[in-house]
């Protein structure tokens, strides 16, 4: 079954009298890309899968770490769905488990294909890059207008693949600076950087996507990710819960069990964390900092970019 092209995805649907939301985050987004003005690395890419169903495309997952990953997630999902169609589909739900068979086998080594059609849907492994915008030093915090997703939101599950979705001026400027980002010359692979010049040119334009939230622990100047969440509160949570529990469990399992001072002050500085927002927090002569990671997305003529060769090499 043949899937027709991407329309528009070279283009921008710059709008001037957005809606009354949209124009509060753009305005946000404005005085943030002044005070932060550089793009930044936020750690490696996130890999998922979308899906294309006549014109429209779609995020189906997304958090896998490696290409592999996702294409596991691509098949728990084709399982899962096959398993709730009805016995006229036979056909398709014979489909979709060889599908997953392949991706996800009980034996053997993963067919590492990113792109499968079944019926008149067509899957794919896409590949999500981050970043953070960065000033004088300051990587950008989360900002007013960021919101925590529902608890059992899954990250970007059904998050539509549109570049014509309107966007204010500074969106526009955004994308349009997104569009020729490349890794820091001189800090990864050589391969890596060949491949992130020529996707400038297969898949030029780009969305951008909901972000995530990291808690870094600032250390000699360096910034060291510590936990983080899909939003603002969910990773201060996130940092309350990694004194209030994961440190006393670590500490029990080097077999050095935290004494009871010590899992009181613990207990007193994740309540602590609770009751302020932060985004920076001092405590126990340590600093922690929330920082706002963006994703974004490239898009080609054909839709969302695959993953790279280098990718099977470097994020396995």
């Amino acid at each position: 079954m043949g899937f027709p092209l991407m329309g528009g995805y070279n283009k921008i649907n710059l709008v001037a009298d957005l809606d009354p939301a949209m124009a509060v985050r753009d305005q946000e987004l404005g005085e943030r890309m002044r005070v932060h003005p550089k793009m930044f690395p936020a750690g490696p890419p996130d890999f998922g899968w979308a899906v294309q169903v006549g014109r429209e495309w779609r995020i189906g997952g997304a958090g896998g770490t490696c290409p592999d990953a996702a294409r596991r997630g691509l098949a728990a999902h084709l399982r899962r769905t096959a398993d709730q169609l009805p016995g006229s589909q036979e056909k398709r739900v014979r489909e979709m488990f060889a599908v997953a068979g392949k991706l996800d086998p009980e034996e053997g080594e993963q067919l590492a294909k990113d792109e499968w059609e079944i019926g008149d849907k067509r899957f794919r492994i896409i590949r999500v890059e981050k970043y953070t915008l960065i000033g004088n030093g300051v990587l950008e915090p989360p900002r007013h207008t960021d919101t925590d997703p529902p608890e059992a939101a899954l990250p970007l599950k059904g998050h539509p693949i549109d570049p014509l979705v309107p966007a204010g001026y500074w969106e526009a400027q955004l994308r349009m600076n997104l569009c020729s980002y490349e890794p820091i010359p001189g800090t990864v692979p050589e391969q890596i950087q060949v491949e992130a010049r020529h996707a400038v040119r297969t898949h030029p334009s780009v969305i951008t996507l909901p972000p995530e939230f990291t808690v870094v622990e600032i250390e000699d100047g360096r910034s060291n990710p510590i936990t983080g969440g899909n939003g603002p509160e969910q990773a201060r949570r996130s940092l309350a819960n990694y004194f209030g529990d994961l440190l006393p469990r670590v500490r029990e399992f080097k077999g050095d069990p935290a004494s009871p001072a010590e899992l009181a002050r613990w207990r007193r500085v994740a309540a602590w964390i609770e009751q302020n927002p932060g985004p920076q927090w001092d405590v126990m002569g340590r600093r922690f900092r929330t920082v706002r990671v963006s994703r974004f997305l490239r898009l080609g003529r054909d839709g969302p970019e695959s993953p790279r060769p280098s990718d099977a090499v470097y994020f396995t």
